[in-house]
């Protein structure tokens, strides 16, 4: 792109080109779409303005439900493509973010299940069913399993349905990211002890959340975010990760941490289990 010009987003919408993050440049492209638009935001793009996870995003559409059973398809587009979905929607199916009509975040989160990924699935059903442990003002609420199982029903038959109610099956109200999500269903698929989830620990006199519990072995999904922004944010994390894991090692408690890398390299997170799983007895299945 020359010097000065402008990135064409929509029609009649442009922006500065700037190396913003994807989902920061993903976020315009919806917003942008959206304008003079009679359908509604939806799939991926309505997981964005809800700030719902989707995990491993394309990025590639801009998503719509056009409410109907017809005048679906894919167009195209200089800044990418818009794929409208044929599929009814339910007037409380929709709301709005910022003024852009969108569905509901128990509707958003089925669609996203309904794309024939279980991890996804799972994440975006586990977000949106989370009980905060120390909610804040603004955090949305909970959305209750009745909501959710009701609208996976009015959905039955098309395709998806079936992965969205396994997905549906598999969620829980207390998974915090959906790194925990991904690492809860590769456990699963391979068979692994089931840990309890988001355990109180009463250690020196400090309470200590863990992610895993397998009693004396715990696990930690260590997100991007987690250590903060700033040098002196992750300093100070780091430093308390540190107080935190001598604290556990000292009660005779084991644990074991990983990161996206192990969950986008497979079997990086069962090779990393394994031997801690093997030092506390617990009985692991060979894979097949």
């Amino acid at each position: 792109m020359a010097a000065g010009e402008l990135e064409w987003l929509a029609s009649g919408v442009y922006t500065e080109p700037d190396d913003s993050k994807p989902w920061v440049r993903y976020l315009l492209r919806v917003r942008a779409a959206s304008v003079n638009r009679i359908h509604v935001v939806s799939h991926e793009s309505a997981a964005a303005l809800h700030d719902i996870p989707f995990i491993n995003p394309p990025r590639t559409h801009v998503h719509f439900t056009t409410g109907r059973d017809h005048g679906g398809g894919v167009r195209g587009g200089k800044a990418g493509k818009v794929h409208l979905h044929p599929r009814p929607l339910l007037p409380e199916e929709i709301t709005t973010v910022d003024g852009i009509l969108v569905t509901s975040r128990a509707r958003t989160a089925v669609d996203v299940a309904m794309c024939d990924d279980l991890i996804r699935g799972v994440g975006a059903f586990d977000a949106v069913r989370l009980i905060r442990r120390y909610p804040k003002p603004d955090d949305p609420s909970s959305v209750p399993l009745a909501e959710l199982q009701a609208c996976v029903d009015r959905l039955r038959g098309r395709r998806g349905a079936a992965v969205a109610q396994r997905a549906l099956d598999l969620s829980v109200e207390h998974s915090e990211s959906p790194g925990e999500s991904w690492s809860r269903i590769d456990m699963l698929n391979w068979k692994l002890p089931r840990p309890k989830l988001q355990t109180e620990h009463f250690i020196g006199g400090r309470l200590y959340v863990a992610d895993f519990d397998w009693g004396t072995l715990v696990g930690e999904f260590d997100g991007e975010s987690k250590y903060g922004e700033t040098s002196d944010e992750r300093a100070a994390a780091l430093a308390e990760e540190k107080e935190r894991a001598a604290e556990f090692t000292d009660s005779g408690i084991e644990v074991v941490r990983w990161t996206w890398r192990h969950l986008t390299r497979t079997g990086a997170l069962h090779a990393l289990l394994l031997p801690a799983m093997a030092r506390h007895g617990l009985v692991v299945p060979p894979l097949p």
